[in-house]
């Protein structure tokens, strides 16, 4: 169907609101996105793609979602042709077992998100998060299944931002809310993701940062189901095979998050400690300690809960106010989770009146959250009990140790 056409009414699925959990930030503005993604311009030069084109794609696609919904099929048909791709080419990523979509602005929303797809092989994952953000929320008002695989791939590119816990959370609404709609197959996209993993490792020279990249994949499917062995193989021969401290620093902070799940409290701490001192850029590093928090609390390791705010106060004049109200609030479970109620309180009643001030309401939420909770709490807490790795396979006790290593 010609996306030009007038546009018809909206499909038979009822309208939905995207199911994006509390926690999740809000995308950047499209020139924050391309000032993050460019990074040093000379890795560009010579390059068969064209990030600054991507830029122009980001900004039409959170410019039309922030008209009101009469006025997006105008802007629409003023778009020149060839903004957006055209042909039979759709995301690889669709969860529903639905025909394509016909409604103009469902259309739209799966031509940006094939735009998106070609950010991320690019790594420029902060335009594809405004960008496939801006698709979900365009198509939510005329198509459901479509509405929820953009969702879906708005999940994907969360984990590669290393936000586990969100992407996490979007996956497991994403299917509740199919089974709601009586939609069929919107299962997420970890069964196919693994499966190209592994091909991509059997084919990849031994070795060979290919080989690191397919890791890195399988790690972040073992993370999605929990498998703490599988995460831990694979998260560590990435970790040897990459480069980059920023991509070094996610891989840690992702195998120190599935041992904390686990209650190998020493191991998460360890992994946590040693990604920070790869994170380089303050919002990277502050989204780290907003994770380790909680690990350190439970581990009661104060000298270092002491540490993470006197070494994130200095960072937080160099970031966003999200990724600040964030890090205190992780500040804020960690004083819990080590039975502090006073200094829980303070920092959530700090990353309150931040988020307040910018409108971050789930922040504002989930901040209320915890000052009911220490009000309601006594003063002390019991001691979290870690897990025992006595029976588990040596392979895994060895990658717990190498994270454990890193926090002596």
């Amino acid at each position: 169907m010609d996306r030009r056409a007038p546009l018809p009414k909206a499909t038979s699925h009822p309208l939905i609101t995207l199911p994006l959990p509390p926690n999740m930030r809000e995308p950047l503005l499209p020139i924050d996105a391309y000032t993050v993604d460019i990074g040093d311009e000379n890795r560009w030069q010579g390059h068969p793609t064209q990030p600054h084109g991507w830029f122009s794609v980001t900004h039409i696609a959170y410019r039309m979602v922030m008209l009101p919904p009469e006025r997006r099929a105008w802007f629409l048909e003023t778009l020149p042709l060839d903004v957006l791709p055209q042909g039979p080419r759709r995301p690889t990523h669709i969860d529903h077992e639905a025909p394509a979509p016909t409604h103009p602005m469902a259309i739209a929303a799966e031509q940006l998100r094939v735009i998106a797809e070609d950010m991320e092989r690019d790594g420029c994952f902060e335009m594809a998060f405004t960008t496939v953000s801006s698709a979900a929320r365009l198509v939510s008002l005329h198509d459901a299944g479509a509405a929820l695989s953009a969702t879906n791939h708005l999940a994907r590119i969360t984990r590669q931002l290393g936000e586990t816990a969100a992407a996490e959370e979007i996956y497991t609404s994403v299917v509740e809310e199919a089974k709601r709609l009586g939609l069929r197959s919107v299962a997420g996209y970890r069964p196919a993701q693994k499966f190209y993993y592994e091909e991509a490792l059997d084919l990849a020279p031994a070795g060979s940062a290919l080989e690191g990249t397919a890791r890195w994949g399988l790690m972040n499917h073992a993370l999605a189901v929990h498998s703490l062995p599988d995460a831990l193989l694979h998260g560590w021969r990435a970790y040897d095979l990459l480069e980059g401290d920023e991509m070094r620093a996610g891989i840690l902070s992702n195998l120190a998050s599935v041992a904390h799940r686990g209650g190998f409290l020493e191991a998460a701490v360890g992994g946590y400690l040693g990604a920070l001192q790869l994170a380089e850029p303050p919002r990277l590093w502050l989204s780290i300690a907003a994770s380790a928090g909680e690990a350190l609390g439970d581990a009661r390791r104060i000298d270092r809960l002491t540490m993470l705010e006197a070494e994130g106060r200095p960072r937080a004049s160099a970031a966003g106010p999200f990724e600040v109200a964030q890090w205190l609030l992780g500040l804020a479970r960690g004083w819990q989770a080590a039975g502090a109620m006073d200094a829980a309180s303070r920092f959530a009643t700090e990353s309150r009146h931040l988020a307040q001030q910018h409108e971050f309401h789930e922040v504002v939420y989930r901040a209320d959250a915890l000052l009911n909770e220490t009000a309601a709490a006594p003063a002390t807490r019991q001691e979290t009990a870690g897990s025992a790795e006595a029976d588990l396979p040596f392979s895994v006790r060895g990658g717990l140790l190498r994270l454990v290593e890193l926090g002596a």
